[in-house]
């Protein structure tokens, strides 16, 4: 369930946590960004149109919600869209079957809760808050292809 994620740049938007919606999701934002051609032609400039990614960056009180791609550490990013490099890092990571982007729709108070749980029964340690964390950030990427989706939890920054 550990391993070492290497460098990578998430690219898409953030959004604020007041724009979660009433089911505790970020479906609006989603496809906000679904129906944005900068945010289109990039995934296809760039090989990525199989790709999506949505991460959490917890503070100590709230969190910032990204909608986008993973892409390689060196990309260009278009003007109307924002990177955001992740380090290399020693991660909690889980992957699931069969999912699609309904998967992203889903109640965030749902998914990082159970996910964590997980973690720590496998006896792997978090901080209690994950915005106390050096590295405050649960990625989840899907392969639209293989329809498979692994998300992950960073624990500490690697050399």
């Amino acid at each position: 369930m550990k391993k070492i994620q290497d460098q990578i740049t998430f690219v898409g938007l953030p959004f604020s946590d007041q724009l979660i919606d009433e089911q505790k999701s970020f479906q609006t934002c989603n496809l906000q960004m679904e129906q944005d051609p900068q945010f289109q032609a990039f995934l296809a400039d760039n090989q990525l149109t199989d790709q999506r990614s949505s991460m959490v960056v917890f503070g100590p009180e709230n969190f910032m919600y990204w909608y986008g791609v993973l892409a390689a550490a060196e990309v260009k990013v278009p003007s109307g869209l924002m990177k955001f490099v992740l380090p290399k890092a020693e991660v909690a990571l889980e992957e699931l079957p069969d999912q699609n982007l309904a998967y992203f729709s889903q109640p965030l108070n749902l998914i990082i809760p159970k996910f964590l749980a997980q973690v720590a029964q496998a006896g792997i340690q978090t901080y209690e808050n994950p915005g106390d964390s050096m590295t405050p950030y649960f990625v989840q990427d899907l392969n639209l292809s293989t329809k498979k989706l692994t998300r992950f939890l960073y624990l500490e920054v690697s050399d």
